[in-house]
């Protein structure tokens, strides 16, 4: 046998790809007819399962590999005498395309928690199957392999380097050179007879061979598809399917190296538009922001140049949490801006409070990304701090949102803006017409009126989704008692018994009732507030 020699780097990542988990014939050493397995001869690619749902398929009975005793008990001795790999080729002909029987060069490192021992018998001291799978595992890890795969590192990096050290490195398969077809595939182009294309999770498989930490939650933020918007542009051909999402949905293996993720045009153009996509701290999804290279002075945005009309783009639909500080205003003469929160034509934007300029090169959320995730001007301070670095403090917290008229008996829509994302139209009925800041409104009322959140009122919690018999009560209670009496996404709330807004801003009777009430209390106090719900009470 030949020893391990430099060229054989090609070989090692096909060598444990290639090694996928097979169910487990009644006879070891035999194959099923049309079983799909890779023979020798390059003819087919390798089945495999997908990795987060396959079982161990050597959780089987012992005599399937070992000789059995005269007290029915496993011998330490194997079916092919101490030939250990044909006994594996038995069941994986031709799966295993990393040099057998050789002797290793290098001495192996970073053993402090597995080993990779080497053959026995006529293999003594000899790389086998068994060097790097392990079959006895009690908790099955993908190809039963051996090394540290609990880590967020690639098996790539935590067992190949251990026998390959440095010399590993900056190998990749994505080149154009043919001699990297067998990273992926059994063998090259011109040697497969099956042409055929790859199931989906085979394909995944062989990816995740080397891009192992990306296997958990790699999709969050980064698909497009659930935007209708997106939706009505897909090409039916696409690999980009709704629920049907897979390495090559967004990126092309065929691709070199030095290409950018290797992601394919299409998936660039649909995340562009998709408000699904959040774009910050990723290189590539500038152009959901910019039509061209930024320069200073010139962001080259796209659209109209509006910041607010930009970010408003994904902040005011559903896919994002919606702005909590009201924009496109003139500050009042009790904000004091600091020279670095600038405006834009002398009205707050996103931008006076949050650089974006902050993301550029992130190629991953580095230090700067982890302390100051929402990209703030001033990071490391405390929500409080950071208001009053314009607002005055004593007038911020002598504010009351409730006092919404001024004395002409017009509508202060700044006041508006401290809990609603946008003005409501004081015409329309219901609260599903109008936009929080937050998504609980509670949090509004317990931030001036702490203590009320439970035990009230008369002792009982009533912050919480109503009983069938309560619904029906609320539902009716503009016809029976003609008082609007509002749940918020079908919980009970503090704006369900009080009315927040001040005498004279809401138009419909039903829902103004109550705002020129001491405690903004909706029904009359006493039993009535009561039997407005428990209508069976009263």
């Amino acid at each position: 046998m030949g020893r391990f020699c430099s060229a054989s780097l090609f070989f090692l990542a096909a060598t444990l790809i290639s090694c996928f988990s097979l169910a487990i014939a009644a006879e070891p050493l035999s194959a099923p007819p049309g079983s799909g397995l890779h023979h020798p001869d390059g003819g087919s690619a390798i089945p495999s399962a997908p990795l987060e749902t396959i079982d161990n398929p050597h959780a089987m009975a012992c005599d399937k590999c070992h000789v059995m005793g005269p007290d029915g008990k496993a011998a330490k001795e194997l079916f092919t005498g101490n030939d250990s790999i044909k006994l594996c080729e038995g069941c994986h002909p031709g799966a295993n395309l990393h040099p057998l029987g050789i002797e290793p060069i290098n001495q192996f490192t970073g053993l402090d928690k597995y080993t990779l021992p080497l053959g026995a018998g006529i293999y003594q001291g000899k790389i086998v199957c068994l060097t790097c799978h392990y079959i006895h595992q009690e908790q099955f890890t993908p190809y039963l392999l051996r090394g540290d795969n609990t880590t967020h590192q690639t098996i790539r990096n935590s067992l190949c380097s251990t026998c390959h050290k440095e010399h590993f490195t900056g190998i990749s398969p994505h080149t154009t050179e043919t001699t990297a077809c067998i990273f992926c595939h059994t063998a090259s182009p011109e040697k497969r007879k099956n042409k055929g294309k790859m199931a989906h999770d085979e394909i995944d498989a062989v990816c995740i061979f080397c891009h192992w930490s990306l296997r958990k939650n790699h999709y969050k933020d980064l698909d497009p598809l659930p935007d209708p918007l997106v939706q009505e542009l897909i090409d039916p051909a696409s690999n980009l399917r709704p629920g049907q999402m897979y390495c090559l949905s967004c990126h092309t293996h065929h691709g070199k190296a030095e290409e950018n993720h290797l992601i394919t045009k299409e998936y660039l153009e649909l995340a562009a538009i998709s408000r699904n996509i959040n774009p910050h701290w990723k290189n590539l999804m500038c152009i959901s922001c910019h039509k061209g290279t930024p320069s200073k002075g010139n962001p080259n945005l796209l659209g109209s140049g509006d910041l607010n009309e930009l970010c408003n783009r994904c902040h005011k639909s559903e896919f994002a949490r919606a702005d909590i500080h009201p924009v496109g205003l003139t500050p009042s003469k009790q904000v004091k801006l600091p020279t670095d929160m600038p405006l834009q034509d002398g009205k707050l934007t996103c931008e006076t409070c949050h650089q974006s300029s902050l993301q550029e090169s992130a190629l991953h959320i580095d230090s700067v990304g982890k302390e100051n995730p929402n990209f703030l001007r001033r990071s490391g301070l405390s929500r409080n701090e950071f208001c009053f670095l314009c607002h005055l403090q004593e007038t911020y917290r002598r504010l009351n949102p409730h006092l919404q008229m001024d004395e002409h008996g017009h509508i202060k829509k700044e006041t508006c803006l401290l809990c609603h994302a946008s003005l409501p139209d004081i015409y329309l009925f219901g609260p599903k017409n109008v936009i929080f800041i937050v998504k609980d409104p509670n949090e509004y009322c317990i931030g001036c009126h702490p203590g009320f959140s439970d035990n009230h009122p008369a002792g009982g919690r009533h912050l919480v989704k109503p009983s069938e018999k309560i619904l029906k009560a609320l539902e009716t209670s503009v016809q029976r008692i003609g008082v609007e009496l509002p749940l918020f996404d079908g919980k009970v709330v503090c704006a369900t018994c009080h009315n927040p807004h001040d005498e004279g801003v809401i138009k419909f009777p039903a829902s103004a009732e109550g705002s020129q009430r001491q405690n903004k209390l909706r029904l009359k106090p006493g039993i009535t507030q009561c039997t407005g719900c428990h209508w069976d009470k009263g």
